[in-house]
């Protein structure tokens, strides 16, 4: 996963994506295909939530603005999951047609990049991460780089 701020600070997590379909009745969430328990939901207020399963509870804040004011849950949440002992941040979005996307960093590096004339150069750690021309289409960022190899990116 890439995130590239405003500023030109960049992010590089390698992780996990894991795409899924949700249904929600009453305090219930579920997941298709299944994943275990359904979580219960709980609510601090519109911008906390927390998801049990198990014994388990995962703390989740909204990034951005309520997206629906009949439907809490619709949005993007972020917070930290056990995985292993390790503490991993969990980016969860919800879309109002049912599906859920969840996206787990491992690690995180951060770095630079700069965007001129069509070509984009990242850093990472002093050491290129992505350095190639770039097109814009279909909602697919694509990065040429040398050797012939095309990077592909998609927003989530």
């Amino acid at each position: 996963m890439y995130d590239f701020a405003a500023d030109g600070t960049a992010h590089f997590s390698p992780g996990a994506i894991v795409p899924s379909q949700y249904h929600v009745e009453g305090d219930r969430l579920s997941f298709y295909p299944a994943e275990g328990a359904p979580f219960t939901l709980s609510w601090s207020d519109d911008d906390h939530m927390q998801m049990t399963a198990n014994g388990v509870r995962e703390d989740y804040t909204r990034l951005g603005n309520r997206r629906d004011p009949q439907n809490r849950l619709l949005g993007e949440w972020t917070g930290m999951r056990d995985m292993g002992g390790q503490k991993v941040l969990a980016h969860w979005t919800f879309n109002p047609d049912g599906n859920a996307m969840l996206m787990i960093r491992f690690t995180t590096q951060t770095g630079t990049y700069s965007l001129q004339n069509g070509h984009l150069m990242m850093s990472l750690g002093g050491k290129t991460g992505l350095d190639g021309t770039v097109a814009y289409a279909d909602g697919v960022l694509s990065i040429n780089r040398s050797g012939g190899r095309v990077t592909k990116l998609t927003r989530y």
